[in-house]
């Protein structure tokens, strides 16, 4: 079927320098008829290139989206793992008060090189979804970029929970200053965490934690004064612990014995969970546990 070219279909009959016909005339309404007809016909053309253009567009703006999608998992994989710079490589920046372009990103490229596979009767429309789409890529990309932060955080954290605990565990528990000193820094550390809910959380753990370091110093150093100070009944024969009668039984008072006791004012197994403190200090009264 041959095709009529629109901007040909478009145009009615010339009646410039042409015969002229009756227009009662049979010969001038079949004309009149056929002017009509081509009329209707390129009406339809538009109808149906319209329609095509807004059909390629729409793919365009899928295939567009899959190329946004891959961008942005890998520029997660390759992020530092503070995710430092991740936003703005991806979707660039914006100025608050103009809401205007201050630096492209990866985004800008990506979009911009589309732009010319769209239709032309499309484009117009195709770019005013720009930055709604920018925005929505912006939310997630900041999102990530923030979840990165916050597990650099904490594994950073998690080291050097570890490094100061393992050292108050090795050191000297009678040491109040060393161990004051690193319990400082650890909370030192966490506050310049940048979660506020992540540091509540950690300076709650840490007070916790390093209570049960300085707990098993105290046991590998001497385990029967670790018990008294764990606060538990010692385990006896006879009513003895090393030759000496356990409170119970009507002997030695333990803040007489071990001056740094609860009982005498020491604070710092104050922050001990319960069942941490019965877990060291039946450790501590396991036969492993004399030296």
């Amino acid at each position: 079927m041959a095709t009529i070219p629109l901007q040909l279909a478009q145009r009615r009959l010339d009646t410039g320098n042409v015969v002229s016909y009756p227009g009662g005339s049979p010969v001038g309404a079949a004309m009149q008829g056929f002017g009509a007809e081509l009329s209707a016909v390129a009406e339809r053309f538009r109808q149906q290139k319209q329609q095509q253009d807004a059909f390629d567009a729409e793919v365009i703006g899928r295939e567009l989206n899959g190329q946004i999608a891959q961008a942005e998992d890998e520029a997660i994989q390759n992020a530092p793992a503070d995710g430092r710079g991740l936003h703005d490589s991806m979707y660039g920046q914006i100025d608050p008060r103009t809401n205007g372009v201050v630096k492209p990103g990866l985004f800008d490229k990506i979009f911009d090189s589309t732009v010319p596979k769209v239709p032309e009767s499309e484009r117009a429309n195709f770019i005013r979804k720009k930055e709604a789409l920018r925005l929505a890529g912006s939310a997630r990309m900041a999102a990530q970029q923030f979840a990165r932060r916050q597990d650099y955080e904490q594994t950073e954290w998690s080291k050097a929970h570890d490094s100061y605990t393992s050292a108050i565990a090795q050191s000297d528990p009678d040491d109040t200053a060393a161990f004051e000193a690193i319990r400082q820094s650890g909370f030192d550390f966490i506050a310049k965490m940048g979660n506020p809910v992540a540091r509540q959380a950690a300076e709650t753990a840490w007070r916790s934690n390093t209570a049960k370091a300085l707990a098993q110093a105290m046991i590998a150093k001497d385990p029967g004064r670790a018990v008294e100070l764990l606060g538990a009944e010692p385990k006896a024969t006879d009513g003895a612990i090393n030759g000496e009668t356990t409170g119970a039984a009507g002997g030695t008072d333990p803040s007489a014995k071990y001056p740094n006791s609860p009982a005498s004012g020491d604070d710092r197994l104050a922050d001990l969970r319960p069942d941490d403190r019965a877990a060291l200090a039946r450790l501590a009264g396991a036969p492993g546990a004399q030296n």
